[in-house]
């Protein structure tokens, strides 16, 4: 159980907790919303695709299921988020269904939900703009592969013990299959209400955790790609966190290795045509540390900026890992943050 202080000084005074019920919130008029608006309270690299998903169509008919929010991983994972206002005993199964469907998306499916959700919410954006918005997301490329293993997160004011204990044991047994419990908590402090929330399973790190033989050499093999990803998504947070790029360092983007020669060619010239374009800066973010010349006030996350240059260039999107690509004083962000972790 979480306990909040209001303190003041040495003084402290611990908040009384509430809960939806009491409080007459929803689930999709505030814990959605809020977990919308706020997508790192259950995981900073989340970007919000959709919610309320029901477009699923097949040759025999349609289906109806809504998975609360559906979310993208700046490794390329989708994520089903299942939110309860209270406990209940089938999440789980909800989760499980919703996951099922959720894994059928094309990059072309998932980019027209994502459209139809910004226009839905008063933005205007094309197939291709929403298509883009995700590619600037995630650190490599949209695979498809990788939709077919999306995690599962469940998120509810309180886990009765046999939802725990179902998680629990598919882990056990199908170690492919990701599944979270997050578990929320509302105080009442001094007629403010204040949320708060937290991973209570598993109580491990996933995207360390050791690969398991699985019986489909398939899954074996998106798995392994998945966490390698993650790993690499993970590269600008683990600098962030132990400061080992300085801030206002100069930054370099090295190609050589990562594309073809036609390509690194192409973006060299178009670089070197203004001297501008070659001044890029770290700045100490966890998710956006990059600043460009060209545009001073804008941040940028490594990904991000890397799809922009190639766009300015007349190039396609690449797929290669922007964490490769950038470096400081000759080392790539990957290196860096990797050189951390081994030590750890």
């Amino acid at each position: 159980m979480t306990h909040l202080l209001k303190v003041d000084g040495s003084r402290s005074v611990p908040c009384q907790r509430t809960s939806m019920s009491a409080e007459s919130l929803t689930e999709t008029s505030h814990l959605e919303q809020w977990i919308t608006d706020n997508p790192q309270v259950i995981d900073e690299s989340l970007k919000i695709v959709t919610t309320q998903f029901r477009s699923w169509t097949s040759q025999v008919g349609t289906a109806t299921e809504r998975p609360d929010l559906l979310a993208l991983s700046t490794s390329g994972e989708l994520a089903v988020i299942e939110l309860k206002r209270d406990k209940d005993r089938r999440i789980h199964l909800q989760a499980i269904t919703y996951g099922a469907l959720v894994a059928g998306f094309t990059v072309d499916t998932l980019s027209q939900a994502h459209a139809d959700w910004l226009n839905k919410n008063g933005a205007e954006y094309t197939l291709e703009q929403a298509r883009a918005a995700l590619e600037d997301h995630v650190e490599d490329s949209l695979d498809e592969e990788l939709f077919r293993l999306p995690r599962l997160v469940l998120v509810a004011e309180d886990f009765p013990g046999q939802v725990l204990t179902t998680v629990q044991w598919l882990a056990t047994v199908a170690p492919d299959l990701v599944i979270e419990c997050h578990q929320y908590q509302v105080f009442d402090q001094a007629d403010q209400l204040v949320v708060s929330f937290g991973r209570i399973y598993p109580v491990d790190d996933l995207e360390d955790r050791k690969l398991r033989p699985s019986a489909q050499a398939l899954t074996d093999d998106v798995r392994e790609e998945l966490t390698t990803r993650k790993r690499r998504a993970k590269s600008v947070k683990v600098i962030f966190d132990h400061d080992l790029i300085p801030a206002n360092a100069q930054m370099t983007i090295e190609l050589h290795t990562l594309a073809r020669p036609d390509v690194v060619d192409k973006v060299t010239a178009w670089l070197a045509a203004d001297s501008a374009r070659t001044q890029f800066t770290w700045h100490q973010d966890p998710t956006k540390p990059l600043q460009w010349a060209v545009e001073p006030d804008k941040q940028w996350t490594p990904s991000a900026l890397r799809n922009h240059i190639f766009v300015q260039a007349s190039l396609p999107a690449p797929s290669f890992s922007a964490a490769d690509a950038w470096c400081y004083d000759g080392e790539s962000l990957w290196r860096i943050a990797d050189r951390v972790s081994q030590d750890e």
